[in-house]
């Protein structure tokens, strides 16, 4: 009882009574162990440790939280000191009011400052006009597939298609025998010196694709976009609506330590996209300014036509083969067009098994290894690494699904979902060998991104998500009617989420000129490295304060110094078709040719036209942060505001955004050095290891010769085969006996 109770006063600010008297006098004049309570004592609040902490507050279908579903804020979240107030002469009162506070105050924190700073929104929003706010549900939004002639689509070869009805990764060769679960002929890939790029169809931007232009003008819609073009932006409007839901890691094994479940960096940096005005209708364009060649996305084709091709077809595009090299024919032109609203949508579309839902197309990706994927300029100095395990942080299938879950899986979920596709077809590669195939579906995606299996939400988002940029569209257009646009979008990880639009008017010129900032370094690279030449008061008032919310953040972000946002190691990532990546670095020995330097844009003149985007979510009437395993029957609607930027701030804004785009995406060889030395050392020594490690492995396959996994058990060719055999020599044998 008495070891108890010494332990339940120890948490109390003062020491404990001694037993013996002597003891308990000499206590009294013993130093304090914890700090003074003094009425006139400096309160300061502990320093903010690297994570931050979420203000928002988890509500779900309380209706009584329905306007405070922003949280309220936490008084530990205030910096500043807090003063106690002095007893001052009557005339100093006054004075002081405004920076102290009372000793009953001070002990209650951030309570009565909260009433107080809630009283005076209160006397603000009655001298404000109503916020205009619209609402639409998905159900509103119609999303039309568009009937058009299309040719035949290839199939998997190579017996690939079993890989589409198994969960998880199907390796190419099993580790622990040897033997090969496919063709070995897919294990060593032609290198693209070898490979005839110049056989393949020419890939046509949206603007320059002039069928699409002319389904568009037919079928009377105004924008047109690629499935390419338009999945950045789109990916804006996923952190807008789901208030930047945090990534489903739940299937990773405890071997992987401490994932992150946010997004890299560069996938939540700004996106950028030009309206190209082509009489009548607006073409939609990805912004290429940042765009410099690299090996992977020229592999990425030749890859494609590999998993789709009989080896002695795909032979003939060897350059050294001296058979005529294959035509393409229709089945390079293969797209779906899907309209919703006046924007119309193109899919490119790779393969195609009837025996998966719906009509059974799925895209092809091609996945490079974390070694190159970090280091593209000198990516054959990680040649040598290798997938070797199931799970684990290095040299894992696991891992690279772990970073394509944060880099690239959004994008590839919202173009599976453009081009009505089932899913993904995923390809794990080092540039020289593959290592194994994957598919995912729509719904294994979805649990990732959206934290449920059932497609519902991700196709009820994307719904949304089309018609909040087509409203945008329509203000641009409209604000600059029948010229070619500029337009950047970025949604802010704030308090509360919002997006920053910018649209800006540009001459074709200007647009040609900025899409080929490096277009000739990409040809030279090409020839060199490839060989190719409402008015509800309550409604109001969460509305105003949700506004205040993004003002304020709006004017931070304008008066604020642009901190520099340089890429994490663990965030730098491309595509698996190596789209948005930098340059392949050229030996200056070979080559004077340096590739395009980008530096800080501090233009601030000429027309420009700002908005913020915010949006509450409404399911079954109340109102949440953001939708949590929503079902079919469930009714989600969303609330929405677009508010005009000052003009007089607009241009420091979008500088800022332009800059953060630049330092995220933009930078020179030797900015991106900097901050992944130490990574591409830890990588560099995996890749010598693997280096040796593969060597012995050739060696061993070799002593024991090729093994092609095929059925050898009772139904098998290879059992009746040998059935057959036998009952032969048994015939055999007794004819010589009789």
């Amino acid at each position: 009882m008495l070891r108890s109770s010494r332990y339940a006063v120890q948490a109390a600010p003062w020491r404990n009574a001694s037993i013996c008297c002597f003891c308990a006098a000499r206590s009294q004049l013993a130093a304090p162990q914890r700090r003074p309570f003094s009425a006139t004592q400096t309160l300061r609040k502990r320093a903010k440790g690297n994570k931050k902490t979420t203000a928002f507050k988890n509500l779900t279908h309380d209706p009584a939280t329905a306007n405070n579903f922003l949280g309220s804020q936490d008084p530990a979240q205030v910096d500043e000191p807090v003063q106690i107030r002095k007893i001052k002469p009557k005339d100093d009162q006054d004075e002081a009011a405004t920076d102290t506070m009372s000793l009953k105050e001070a002990l209650m924190g951030s309570s009565l400052r909260g009433l107080a700073g809630r009283d005076k929104k209160k006397k603000r929003n009655h001298l404000k006009e109503n916020l205009h706010i619209e609402e639409v549900a998905p159900g509103d939004l119609n999303f039309e597939p568009i009937d058009v002639d299309m040719p035949p689509l290839p199939m998997l070869a190579y017996g690939l298609d079993r890989v589409l009805f198994n969960p998880g990764v199907y390796r190419l060769q099993d580790p622990r025998t040897g033997v090969y679960n496919f063709d070995p002929y897919l294990e060593k890939i032609m290198p693209v010196e070898e490979f005839d790029f110049d056989a393949l169809s020419e890939y046509k931007t949206s603007s320059k694709d002039e069928d699409l232009l002319a389904i568009t003008r037919r079928l009377g819609v105004r924008y047109t976009g690629s499935t390419s073009s338009m999945s950045g932006v789109l990916q804006h409007f996923h952190f807008l609506l789901s208030a930047h839901r945090k990534l489903d890691h739940s299937m990773l094994s405890k071997n992987f330590p401490d994932p992150t479940n946010k997004f890299s960096r560069i996938t939540q940096g700004p996106d950028a996209i030009f309206l190209r005005y082509k009489n009548g209708v607006y073409a939609i364009d990805a912004d290429k300014t940042f765009d410099t060649p690299n090996v992977m996305s020229w592999l990425g084709h030749s890859l494609e036509k590999l998993l789709t091709s009989e080896r002695n077809e795909f032979e003939r595009y060897r350059r050294s083969n001296p058979e005529q090299t294959p035509d393409e024919g229709a089945s390079a032109r293969c797209f779906h067009y899907t309209k919703q609203g006046s924007i119309l949508m193109r899919s490119q579309l790779d393969a195609q098994d009837p025996r998966l839902p719906g009509a059974g197309i799925f895209d092809l990706k091609t996945r490079a290894v974390v070694s190159i994927r970090m280091n593209h300029k000198e990516y054959q100095e990680g040649l040598g690494y290798q997938l070797r395990y199931a799970q684990g942080e290095w040299e894992s299938f696991e891992r690279e699904f772990y970073d394509m879950t944060r880099a690239t899986m959004l994008k590839y979920s919202l173009q599976a979902r453009m081009g009505r596709m089932d899913g993904i077809f995923l390809a794990y590669h080092n540039i020289e060998r593959i290592f194994g195939f994957q598919y995912l579906s729509l719904s294994e995606m979805d649990q990732v991104l959206h934290g449920q299996t059932d497609t519902c939400l991700g196709d009820q988002e994307f719904k949304l998500s089309v018609g909040l940029m087509e409203e945008l569209l329509n203000r641009a257009t409209e604000k600059f009617p029948e010229t070619s646009i500029r337009l950047h979008f970025e949604t802010r990880d704030t308090k509360a989420p919002f997006m920053y639009v910018f649209a800006e008017p540009v001459s074709d010129e200007r647009a040609d000129e900025i899409q080929n900032t490096g277009a000739q370094y990409a040809k030279d690279w090409a020839r060199r490295v490839v060989g190719v030449g409402k008015n509800d008061p309550e409604a109001q008032e969460a509305w105003q304060e949700l506004q205040e919310e993004v003002d304020e953040q709006v004017s931070e972000d304008g008066t604020m110094e642009n901190a520099a946002v340089a890429e994490t190691s663990g965030d730098v990532d491309t595509g698996a078709d190596g789209k948005g990546a930098t340059s392949e670095e050229l030996e200056p020995a070979d080559t004077a040719m340096e590739p395009p330097k980008f530096t800080k844009e501090t233009t601030a003149t000429g027309p420009l036209m700002g908005w913020t985007l915010t949006v509450r979510n409404k399911v079954n009437g109340h109102y949440l942060k953001r939708p949590e395993k929503l079902e079919p029957e469930d009714n989600w609607q969303i609330e929405y505001h677009i508010n005009d930027i000052e003009e007089g701030s607009a241009w420091d804004l979008y500088n800022a955004v332009k800059e953060r785009r630049r330092q995220l995406i933009g930078l020179n060889d030797d900015e991106q050095s900097k901050g992944l030395a130490n990574y591409r050392k830890i990588i560099q020594r995996y890749a010598s290891r693997g280096r040796t490690w593969r060597a012995q492995q050739d060696q061993i396959n070799e002593e024991r010769g090729v093994q092609l996994f095929t059925p050898l058990g009772p139904g098998s060719e290879a059992y009746a085969s040998s059935r057959s055999n036998e009952e032969v020599t048994s015939e055999a044998v007794a004819e010589r006996e009789a």
